[in-house]
Order: structure tokens, then C-alpha cells, then sequence
């Protein structure tokens, strides 16, 4: 009954806008709080922890098998870093699998794990892969520390924006559903770059969506309504979307030495884009649909969104893929 309460309270609260940004300023100073107090735990990041075996391979393989397809790389080497995997590194054990010499496991949080559902996945992976048995050979699965070429990192230091300043040498960075998650994704990308070797690429899927905060009771992109001044503090210390959107990242990383591509993966008003592809590849009808939505709403947008272009505002998800091509 305590519980039926609770969430019913929780619905009402979210479902008023005004509540609803008084529950997200409350909940986000309490994280920052226990945040300094060393308090790293989160809830969030645990994509393993109440699915079935067979569903968290089929994820993993996911998940890596985008990273192989939207890169056109055959087969991966040398170092990478994942960024935001989580309460698995099972997407890491597929790297190395697949030729990589390291990877570097990077986590601002510590998302809870089902300890045995992972070694199972570990296992079943292991016996799947014969080349990971040489990184195996004295580890014990429930204990991934001992895990040769895999290194988590967790806390302030292992923070996107932080991590890169004092790690570099990557052939490879990834994430996937994580630069959303970063409270200034634009620092992270600056030292990401500065981070790889010449060469070496970046995989990010990003979702730029507000992952449920206020779509779940009104329009898709009703957190761009926010006014500037108040979102940052609803979502900067929390980890929740931080409403760097499309043209930011264009802007960016125009003036970085990157042969950059963004494919689209998801359109407002119209759903995912799947294969994901350039905004120009897209199918007009399409476009055009996203379009007229983003017209629709746009009158109450915040701000610094009222000179964006429609077709910017209209791209709600997206897969960077870039190359280093100058050191």
C-alpha cells in the first residue's frame, strides 16, 4: 500500500509542470550532495540487472554489432575506451574478442549489478569467443577486476569531461546512450578527440530525447520549454538529459580535426530511423512530417532554441561517427 501510495504521489507530482521542475531541482541538489559525500551508487545504467540471459546477449551483441556497422571497420585493435557501460562489460569483452589489445571501462556512477546474472553472461561469452581465453586465463568471473585488458574506472575522475584529460592514446571511443548523460558532452568530445591516436575514431549514439522526464505526460519535446536558466539545475549533477541538441554538436566539432558524419536515429513527430542514415537520406516525407511537428511547437521554446533551424530541432537522435585525420 506504502508503495501504490508512493507512485501514485510520484505521478501527480509529474504530471504538473511547475511540480514536476520543483522534483527535479530537489532530487538533483540531493544527488550533488551525495555526490561529494562519495556516494557514486545509481540506479541507472543497469541494463542487465532484471533481464534474462538471452536478452542481455542479444543486447550486448547489439550494441556491438552497431559500433562494427555504422564505423565500417572490419575487425577492431588496438585501445579503446567505452564510455557509460554500466553494470556490464560485456560490449568490452566483444572488443577484445575482436582483435583490441585494452579497454578502459569509464563511469562517473556505479549502476548496481546482479553479480551472478553477469558471470553468467561472462561465461556464455568466454565460450563463445576462443581468442578471450588468453585474457582469461587467471581471472575469476565474479570478480572483474581480475579481468586482463579490461580496467573500470568509476567517480569524479572517471567523469567524460575529466577522464580524457589524463588518458589518451585510443584507437577507439564509443558510447552509446551516455553523451545525453554528460553535463557538458561538449569539454568530453574537446578531450576525446585530443585523446585518440591519428586515425583513431569516435562511436557515439546519443539520444536527445528527455528520456521520459516530461514526455511520459506531455508532448515529446516539452523539455525544450524549460527557460536556459533552469534546466541546468534540474538535471547537471543528477546525470538526467542535459538538452545539448544537435546544431550544438555541429558547431563543435566543426572546428575540431575530425571527418565527422552524424546519422540520424530518431526524427520527433515521426520515430526511429532505422537503418540510421544522414538527415539527407531520409525519405522527404518524412522530414517534412518531423517538420511540421517541430512547427507546431516551437513557438514555446526556450530562448536559445528560437534561432535553430526546424531541420536541427527535428533531429532527436543521432550516431556520431568521426575519424581523426590530424594530430
Amino acid at each position: 500500500m506504502k508503495n501504490i501510495t508512493k507512485n501514485l504521489t510520484k505521478k501527480l507530482i509529474l504530471s504538473s509542470i511547475l511540480l514536476s521542475c520543483i522534483y527535479y531541482l530537489a532530487t538533483d541538489l540531493w544527488v550533488r550532495i551525495l555526490f561529494k559525500m562519495g556516494n557514486i551508487n545509481t540506479k541507472s545504467g543497469t541494463i542487465h540487472y532484471n533481464s534474462s540471459l538471452q536478452e542481455s546477449l542479444d543486447y550486448i551483441y547489439e550494441v556491438f554489432t552497431d559500433y562494427k556497422k555504422y564505423s565500417g571497420i572490419t575487425s577492431f585493435f588496438g585501445r579503446v575506451a567505452e564510455v557509460g557501460p554500466g553494470d556490464s562489460c560485456g560490449v568490452g569483452l566483444l572488443f577484445l574478442a575482436d582483435g583490441c589489445l585494452s579497454i578502459d571501462l569509464v563511469d562517473r556512477f556505479y549502476s548496481r549489478r546482479d553479480s551472478e546474472a553477469q558471470t553468467k553472461i561472462y561465461r556464455t561469452l568466454l565460450d563463445s569467443h576462443a581468442s578471450l581465453t588468453v585474457f582469461f586465463e587467471q581471472a575469476d568471473l565474479h570478480n572483474e577486476s581480475t579481468f586482463f585488458g579490461i580496467n573500470r574506472h568509476y567517480g569524479f575522475e572517471a567523469a567524460a569531461e575529466r577522464f580524457f584529460s589524463t588518458h589518451t592514446g585510443y584507437d577507439f571511443i564509443v558510447s552509446r546512450a551516455v553523451f545525453e548523460h554528460c553535463y557538458d558532452p561538449l569539454s568530453a568530445l574537446l578531450k576525446m578527440t585530443d585523446a585518440l591516436n591519428l586515425g583513431g575514431m569516435l562511436l557515439h549514439k546519443v539520444d536527445l530525447r528527455d528520456h521520459g522526464m516530461f514526455s511520459k505526460h506531455f508532448h515529446e519535446l516539452k523539455f525544450l520549454e524549460i527557460p536556459d536558466w533552469l534546466y541546468p539545475l534540474m538535471t547537471c549533477a543528477s546525470g538526467r538529459p542535459n538538452r545539448v541538441l544537435l546544431h550544438r554538436y555541429k558547431q563543435c566539432m566543426a572546428g575540431l580535426p575530425l571527418d565527422t558524419k552524424f546519422l540520424v536515429t530518431h526524427l520527433a513527430g515521426v520515430g526511429d530511423i532505422i537503418p540510421h542514415r544522414i538527415y539527407s537520406d531520409i525519405p522527404l516525407n518524412l522530414r517534412q512530417q518531423a517538420i511540421n511537428y517541430i512547427q507546431s511547437v516551437r513557438h514555446k521554446f526556450a530562448d536559445s532554441l528560437h534561432n535553430v533551424s526546424d531541420e536541427d530541432l527535428s533531429v532527436a537522435g543521432m550516431f556520431i561517427v568521426a575519424r581523426k585525420v590530424n594530430s
